[in-house]
């Protein structure tokens, strides 16, 4: 099956990701190498820090810098935009459909790490009943959601998709607490993505988390987890797993 990265910062100059469009052709040959054939670009969108209009403008030239580059149509790699938005909850109030994976439903929404933000179910939930559904971005990060997992539970649930890093997947990262791994075998996280950000630093690993999760879970959980991305990136209805509940016994979430 193949497999598909719908978070990443690959498109050039736009935010901390590639700054080249150079460095971007370099990240894509890394994906292709992978095994990697669709992918959605989401450069990150601050809504209290810049306009919609002005980010969209500013996404635009950036993919068409990318695409008018030499060696991007050599990579017959199936490309979308999309954006990392950051919450706030001004996005209620905005035309977030012009955020969503391009031609989906599906919008990438990140939070802050330090202190859980307030309205956030009620944001959520506003996104849900306008027939948007919320990718939570990278939840291992969030303190407040491996301090106390059923904060996610009660999130997916809503209906909200919850991704994991890859790297977070391969290496155990994430905050102290419940990691990437276990997301995934409690099926309260339901897609692995790269949030590739150059080759030195943040690079495209996800065969790696891919692999890693076989080893560890099984090729059931791998095989779901690319057939979800493949959902999603068709704009298909997310169905929901009956995800495990954390409970916690003896000082260990489980």
């Amino acid at each position: 099956m193949s497999m598909i990265d719908m978070h990443c910062h690959i498109l050039p100059g736009i935010d901390d990701g590639a700054q080249t469009a150079e460095e971007s052709i370099e990240l894509l040959h890394a994906e292709k190498k992978q095994g990697i054939d669709r992918i959605v670009f989401t450069p990150h969108f601050h809504p209290e820090r810049i306009s919609l209009e002005k980010f969209l403008k500013r996404r635009a030239e950036s993919y068409e810098l990318l695409k008018n580059t030499e060696g991007f149509s050599e990579l017959k790699i199936d490309t979308k935009l999309g954006a990392e938005v950051f919450f706030s909850m001004r996005i209620i109030d905005m035309d977030v459909s012009k955020l969503c994976f391009e031609g989906t439903d599906y919008v990438l929404i990140e939070l802050p790490t330090t202190a859980r933000p307030y309205g956030v179910t009620h944001t959520m939930q506003s996104l849900l009943e306008r027939g948007i559904t919320p990718i939570l971005a990278h939840v291992e990060r969030y303190g407040y959601f491996t301090s106390d997992p059923t904060q996610l539970y009660d999130l997916v649930t809503l209906g909200c998709v919850a991704q994991v890093n890859a790297a977070a997947v391969v290496n155990g990262m994430g905050a102290k607490g419940v990691n990437a791994l276990q997301y995934i075998n409690w099926e309260l996280a339901q897609i692995i993505s790269s949030d590739a950000h150059s080759i030195e630093t943040r690079p495209p690993n996800t065969l790696a988390a891919y692999n890693f999760v076989n080893k560890k879970l099984g090729e059931n959980y791998t095989d779901w987890l690319k057939e979800n991305a493949c959902t999603i990136y068709s704009n298909r209805i997310f169905d929901i797993p009956v995800v495990h509940k954390p409970k916690k016994f003896l000082g260990r979430w489980r």
